[in-house]
């Protein structure tokens, strides 16, 4: 029998955690101060095992699970997060199981959708360190990155500078363990080429990340695409973006084959909506040369769209009507965009039907109107106007439009401008400053020796010393 008082000894130990006692009052040890050796990883744990909580833990695991999926179908964001966040002070016994990284990424989809990025961030970041190896989210926060860098170019939220270099760095990182994880998804190929291309400007780049995209898509057996079906829209889009770069790249035909291939895929779904499918076509068949299919293709395009018309699409129908010498239509067509919302590149096309028809007054005109408002691209405006100067015999007016858009080239980019080198020169020449026009042309010979046309321009110079 144990007495009073050493009942009272065991209680004290036990309450003070000094050691474990049977019920036939032996002294135990702690089995959790012996667990040296055993395996633990983000599956099981020893204290999962051993807890009477582990099937509690694995109860309101599901039933926040069950009430998060409610929540986001009904897009209830900020109640998820209010709910559920912080998940150490509202949910710590998930925390201590190590079973709250699924709660975090919801709420991290939830702040995305809120813009609240940098807090997604973290909370992604903190389910890299716990499960370096989830596919899942690891693609959460690549996504996360890029998603915010989009709101930053539509002016959504702001970031710049080095903030913005970091999270460029951050989605390209996950992005590319994402890819090692699955060599063979679709999605964040698409998406890494998007950042290239549409964020970073660096179209090249993006260029293999497109053709990788549409290869995995191409060589997924019928089964898969059916189980992976999700992905074929980002499939699509990628043989969207494909057809545009191989265009940039001089690639006509590569271009027109991607394109056709994305009209057939995406005949049914509209992924990519009618207009900016037919614009693409229409822009590969100009570009070949093709200009009635290319007319045929742009008009569809101008016509399948709200009631809104796309300024792009209308420029280029216009310069398609001045290629098949309907230079009436090209004007008509120009004016169905108000004067207003017709940006730099549509008032040089603009200018050019006015000089196709003869106008060269209202062209001139409408290039002047344009610089008033272009801070960027003015030289393209001047060198319009040098050439309406040139060919109207004004060699002084050529000369000085040419100087001036030397002037702000020099001033914007820091570069010299071959163009208004050439112009200069050639208006030099036609002017009699012979020694002038050797000076400026020799000049752009040291910056652009191959500049078209320079070397019969220097012909003449010779010949005219001689």
């Amino acid at each position: 029998m144990v007495s009073l008082g050493s009942a009272a000894k065991i209680i004290h130990r036990a309450n003070t955690g000094e050691n474990n006692i049977n019920f036939a009052g032996r002294e135990e040890s702690n089995p959790l101060e012996n667990r040296e050796g055993l395996f633990s990883d983000q599956f099981l744990s020893f204290e999962e095992l051993v807890s009477p909580k582990s099937d509690a833990v694995k109860q309101s695991s599901k039933k926040i699970r069950d009430d998060i999926a409610e929540l986001t179908q009904n897009r209830k964001w900020e109640d998820i997060i209010s709910l559920y966040h912080p998940v150490e002070e509202k949910m710590p016994d998930l925390v201590k199981a190590g079973q709250e990284g699924f709660i975090r990424q919801k709420i991290a989809f939830a702040m995305g959708q809120l813009k609240r990025f940098d807090d997604a961030i973290k909370e992604l970041l903190t389910c890299v360190k716990t499960d370096p190896d989830n596919f899942y989210v690891r693609t959460s926060l690549a996504y996360t990155a890029y998603d915010s860098l989009y709101c930053a170019k539509n002016r959504e939220i702001f970031l710049a500078g080095e903030e913005k270099a970091k999270r460029i760095e951050l989605a390209h990182t996950h992005f590319r363990k994402a890819q090692e994880i699955r060599p063979d998804g679709v999605t964040n190929f698409y998406r890494q080429g998007m950042l290239f291309s549409q964020i970073e400007n660096k179209a090249n780049n993006g260029l293999p990340l497109f053709q990788k995209a549409c290869h995995n898509w191409e060589t997924l057996d019928d089964e898969e695409k059916s189980r992976r079906h999700q992905e074929k829209k980002n499939y699509i889009k990628s043989l969207y973006r494909l057809g545009s770069l191989l265009l940039q790249n001089g690639d006509s035909t590569g271009a027109l084959e991607r394109v056709n291939a994305c009209l057939a895929q995406d005949e049914k779904t509209n992924y990519v909506s009618l207009p900016f499918k037919y614009f693409a076509l229409g822009k590969v068949q100009f570009n070949l040369g093709d200009y009635e299919k290319a007319r045929d293709a742009l008009l569809f395009a101008n016509q399948s769209g709200s009631k809104q018309k796309y300024d792009f699409i209308v420029e280029l129908l216009a310069r398609t009507y001045l290629a098949l010498g309907k230079n009436d239509k090209a004007l008509n067509i120009i004016e169905t965009i108000p004067e207003r919302m017709r940006r730099p590149y549509f008032r040089w096309t603009e200018a050019d039907a006015f000089c196709a028809l003869q106008k060269f007054d209202r062209a001139e005109q409408v290039l002047k109107q344009s610089m008033e408002r272009d801070g960027r691209s003015k030289h393209k405006s001047l060198i319009r106007l040098v050439k309406i100067a040139y060919l109207q015999r004004d060699f002084k007016g050529a000369m000085e439009y040419a100087a001036e858009a030397s002037a702000f080239f020099q001033e914007k980019w820091n570069n010299p401008y071959s163009e208004g080198l050439f112009w200069q020169a050639l208006a030099a020449f036609r002017l009699g400053n012979t020694r002038e026009s050797e000076r400026l042309a020799r000049e752009l010979e040291q910056n652009c020796r191959f500049y078209p046309k320079l070397d019969r321009l220097l012909a003449m110079i010779e010949k005219e010393k001689n």
